[in-house]
């Protein structure tokens, strides 16, 4: 390919020294960097970042974020970096920036009382930031009365090298994450066994809760429990009709088909916030475990 940069010692997404590469052997490209943690790249896609315009800090906060998460990396490719990488929902404005770095401290220690220590020369990609916004995120978190900040230590010349020590959530930061949380009576919903009297489909269920509440579960992961679940019910679909009313049934499976959970159409709704896929996921996971309860109390 023309112009096709083949000695790779930078980093794609920050222009930072790569510190680990692995060999490369086809059109894709694996390494480690502190900053932005594990990258897949394809090489068109390497080349297009060193030399167009696109969005790297956001990029950076998706590969950050899923290092810190323990799952691998997304794959960087020419579709990723004009439009693949909102499938992630990335937050894109300050505020729903602050709110997510918020949220990551909270489920990485923060909610049992753990401290952090924050560098703006490296940690930025965990609020998806640049260094000077990444420090604008933290002044606001702290305004808030969200978090609490020991000490702020300046580490070089520049006004957006900092570090700070003793961060920790407060009282009033845990309840602003936490109300966002599902309430008790979903929280039970989840919690409950259910045994349908088919231990594939069981599994099946268990699954789909597995990977909707695994730590970092993305939107992929929530939409795929959601086909899930929604497989599990299709076959109940006239055995529903026993304890609820035919209409309620039809309307019930025309909502879900309308959501681009398993249908590929244009009269589709396309889910790209976390709370619609968690309204369609315990939409499903409640009328499953209230037919097996229904189905069991018919029997005694």
């Amino acid at each position: 390919m023309k112009n096709m940069i083949t000695d790779i010692k930078q980093d794609c997404l920050l222009g930072r020294n790569i510190q680990k590469i692995e060999p490369i052997t086809s059109t894709t490209i694996e390494y480690y960097e502190d900053t932005v943690g594990n990258v897949k790249v394809t090489l068109v896609a390497y080349n297009e970042l060193m030399t167009g315009d696109f969005e790297r800090y956001i990029f950076a906060g998706i590969t950050r974020n899923a290092f810190e998460d323990k799952q691998a990396p997304p794959l960087i490719d020419s579709q990723f970096i004009r439009d693949g990488y909102k499938s992630h929902n990335p937050p894109m404005d300050f505020k729903e920036k602050a709110h997510r770095f918020l949220k990551y401290l909270y489920e990485h220690g923060g909610r049992e009382n753990e401290k952090f220590e924050l560098n703006s020369t490296k940690d930025f990609p965990l609020a998806y930031a640049e260094p000077e916004e990444f420090i604008r995120v933290v002044e606001y978190l702290e305004k808030q009365n969200w978090i609490d900040v020991n000490r702020t230590h300046k580490i070089g010349a520049m006004a957006s090298q900092r570090i700070y020590m003793g961060v920790e959530l407060t009282t009033w930061g845990m309840d602003e994450i936490e109300k966002h949380l599902p309430q008790l009576p979903l929280i039970g919903l989840v919690d409950q066994k259910i045994s349908t009297g088919n231990i594939a489909v069981d599994e099946k269920i268990n699954h789909a809760k597995n990977l909707f509440f695994k730590t970092g579960s993305t939107l992929d992961d929530k939409r795929s429990a959601c086909e899930t679940l929604s497989y599990v019910l299709e076959p109940l679909r006239d055995s529903l009709a026993t304890f609820f009313s035919a209409s309620d049934v039809s309307d019930f499976f025309q909502i879900v088909n309308r959501f681009d959970i398993r249908h590929n159409k244009s009269m589709t709704i396309n889910l790209t916030h976390e709370e619609q896929l968690e309204w369609i996921f315990y939409t499903l996971l409640n009328t499953i475990t209230t037919f097996v309860k229904l189905k069991k109390k018919t029997r005694l």
